[in-house]
Order: structure tokens, then C-alpha cells, then sequence
């Protein structure tokens, strides 16, 4: 591109705008809040899934994320996800040992929720915890 050209230089800086406005626009952001935390202390552990197989099979989630517990909410923020279908999954990891702890009736004993936050015994279908982005998305999850 020549200077000597303020054609050419409008052209660029079109062509450069254009672009960061195209980036932009297809960037999507997930952000998770969740509410409702009684105890400080732990990660709050979560996961994301685009489908009904990957969400029966937690090792499938396309994105997961963690922070800390330090008061009763918890802001998690997933940037990049395609436009699409999702679901949410997290749990409340109080004493930090990477797995949701339960009592011996399988009850469990840490915090938990889902994306919707389904009233269901249990663990939600998919299709009850699925949510639609198309573009940036804020959720709430209450923790069980």
C-alpha cells in the first residue's frame, strides 16, 4: 500500500476495521454467574457441552473452566464459542479434591447446577439444561 495514495490509505484502514469488526462479531462469550453460595472456600468447577452424547460423558465437555470461592457468586467467562446449543454443568469442589462428593445415599454433599436450573431429581436431560448463544451470553446458575 502507498502513502502517496490516500485512496489506497482509506482502502487499508477499511480493510483493517473491517476485519476487528468481523473478529469481533463472531466471537461469542459465555458468561456463567452462579449464585447461591452458602461456603467460602473450594473452586467452583464447571463444564460446558454442545451436545446429548458429550453431556453424558463429562470427559467430552468442550470447555471447562475453575475459580476460586471467595463470596457467595461466582463469574466464570468462556470466550470464543461458536453460535449454537449448549449446556452447563458445575459443581461447588468445597474441599478441592476434583470430584463431587456425596453421602452414602449418593446424595450429594457439595454444592451443584445446572445451566436453566431444571427442578428435576437427579441429573437434567440435556435438552432441559440447553440454552441457544448467539452472541454474547450472560447465565445465571442458582447452586443447589
Amino acid at each position: 500500500m502507498s502513502l502517496s495514495n490516500p485512496l489506497n490509505l482509506l482502502t487499508g484502514a477499511a480493510f483493517v476495521v473491517g476485519t476487528l469488526l468481523a473478529t469481533h462479531s463472531s466471537a461469542e462469550q459465555l458468561i456463567v454467574d452462579v449464585v447461591g453460595i452458602e461456603r467460602l472456600g473450594g473452586t467452583m468447577m464447571v463444564a460446558i457441552f454442545d451436545s446429548a452424547e458429550a453431556w453424558e460423558d463429562s470427559s467430552k465437555a468442550i470447555s471447562v473452566g475453575k475459580d476460586s470461592v471467595s463470596g457467595p457468586t461466582v463469574r466464570l467467562i468462556f470466550p470464543n464459542l461458536p453460535a449454537g446449543r449448549y449446556a452447563v454443568k458445575l459443581y461447588h469442589d468445597e474441599d478441592n479434591d476434583g470430584q463431587l462428593d456425596s453421602n452414602m445415599l449418593g446424595i450429594p454433599s457439595e454444592g451443584y447446577g445446572f445451566s436453566n436450573n431444571p427442578q428435576v431429581l437427579g441429573e437434567p436431560e440435556f435438552e432441559e439444561a440447553m440454552f441457544i448463544i448467539e452472541g454474547d451470553t450472560n447465565i445465571q446458575i442458582t447452586l443447589n
